[in-house]
């Protein structure tokens, strides 16, 4: 039995504000909570580099970030996926195979949920959406101060303890849970880095057997010079070409667990009997496979304009975000909901589209539509309601990728995309509701 205790951070909730002209509309809507990892190859030239830049990454914004102090998986320590006497997960080498096929992907991703699974990580998101604190079984205890914060649970202290202590109030705090906890997921990301200079050396050496041929037959030094302009071009530049490969997990979250946590585990005073008991259970609180997404990007730049670390850190941050905005497409519960924060007029009043904070990182096209959500809460659940539909205005989509000011040595678009109206009523639009990709 493991007995761990973790102390839960509350995160703030995000505001949003309508012009003074309009009508304000604050909807409710619960964020996405997302844990991020990655698998460490120490038996890579460039693993402890990208270990300490995953470490330093700032959290996905459109998600609540849910940290639980596992966030490093070592690569030579997973068992179970390519058998004995190999160790490890599949993945693509610079030299040998370049591509995963579906069933190697598939076999990661199984692997790697029975290692989370193995180290209770649901266990421990279940803990910290809780607030488990204390210095010991003794004294440990849990609270809903994250769950209130987290769903803007606009309720005066007196309020809240009421529901605390009445099955009505009770009831709807459950309700709120459930719609967090089972929107709860773990993105492990696993990279592969190839550098400008391994590329210019295998040219290399390529050009260099070809020109020796050529040399053979004409006498000439063919295989000397095309050497030598490979080795020119590796000296002026600098890059990385990455392949990262993301598994996506979420929380299995229900009533009948929900009932078996609260009846069973869940106390707001030191209680060692309830807290032993939830540390005793192994079983109940799983996370479980949905899929994977697989990207490439690449980045070479005269010498100069980067150091290492940055163009490693660029091009880190950006193939992760390939594969979220990949991984939402994939799978509408992950799809992330973001707010209406402006509705634009021109000049003589006419309409000319409505602003949100998503854009390129997000995977955001000209072709992307999104529907627009209003919020009704009934019997303590919120419950979505689309009454438009809108897409981006041609060259209007905002570029909030990673470092892309730095990338593109100009300014960039910094209030969001524009949207422009394909369906529904303009006037049923109003700063503060949701929008949602579809």
């Amino acid at each position: 039995m493991k007995q761990w205790i973790i102390i839960a951070m509350c995160v703030a909730a995000v505001s949003v504000s309508a012009q003074e002209a309009q009508k304000k509309t604050v909807t409710p809507y619960f964020r996405n909570a997302l844990t991020t990892m990655m698998v460490y190859h120490p038996e890579d030239e460039f693993g402890y580099d990208v270990y300490e830049i995953f470490n330093q990454l700032a959290p996905l914004e459109k998600y609540d970030s849910h940290p639980i102090k596992v966030c490093v998986i070592d690569n030579s320590k997973i068992t179970g996926v390519k058998g004995k006497p190999n160790g490890g997960l599949h993945r693509q080498t610079y030299g040998g195979s370049m591509v995963l096929t579906a069933a190697e992907k598939e076999k990661n991703g199984r692997g790697m949920e029975k290692l989370l699974n193995d180290a209770e990580v649901g266990k421990r998101i279940v803990a910290k959406w809780f607030d488990l604190q204390g210095d010991s079984v003794r004294t440990a205890h849990f609270s809903t101060s994250l769950l209130e914060d987290r769903s803007d649970y606009n309720a005066t202290v007196s309020e809240v303890e009421r529901a605390r202590y009445t099955a009505e109030g009770m009831t709807a705090l459950r309700n709120v849970s459930e719609d967090l906890l089972r929107h709860s997921f773990v993105l492990v990301s696993d990279m592969t880095y190839i550098t400008a200079e391994q590329r210019a050396d295998a040219a290399k050496k390529t050009l260099a057997v070809l020109g020796g041929v050529f040399d053979a037959l004409t006498g000439g030094n063919s295989g000397q010079r095309l050497a030598e302009t490979a080795g020119d071009i590796a000296d002026k530049y600098t890059g990385f070409k990455v392949f990262t490969h993301s598994y996506l997990y979420q929380l299995v979250w229900n009533d009948s667990l929900s009932n078996v946590f609260y009846q069973n585990y869940y106390t707001e005073e030191p209680n060692e009997e309830r807290i032993l008991a939830f540390l005793k259970d192994e079983t109940s609180f799983q996370v479980r496979y949905l899929g994977e997404a697989s990207a490439t990007y690449e980045k070479t730049q005269k010498k100069g304009k980067y150091d290492r670390t940055e163009l490693l850190e660029l091009i880190t941050c950006r193939s992760i975000d390939n594969n979220v905005a990949e991984l939402q497409h994939q799978f509408e519960d992950f799809r992330i909901k973001t707010p209406i924060t402006a509705v634009e007029y021109n000049a003589k009043g006419k309409l000319v589209g409505f602003r949100a904070q998503v854009g390129q990182k997000e995977g955001v096209k000209e072709s992307s539509t999104f529907e627009v959500l209003e919020a009704k809460v009934e019997k303590g659940r919120i419950i979505y309601n689309r009454v438009a539909t809108i897409k981006p205005v041609n060259n209007h989509i905002w570029d909030n990728r990673f470092n892309a000011l730095l990338e593109n040595d100009e300014d960039v678009l910094v209030e969001g995309t524009l949207f422009k109206l394909v369906g529904g009523a303009s006037k049923d639009i109003t700063p503060g509701m949701i929008i949602r990709e579809i």
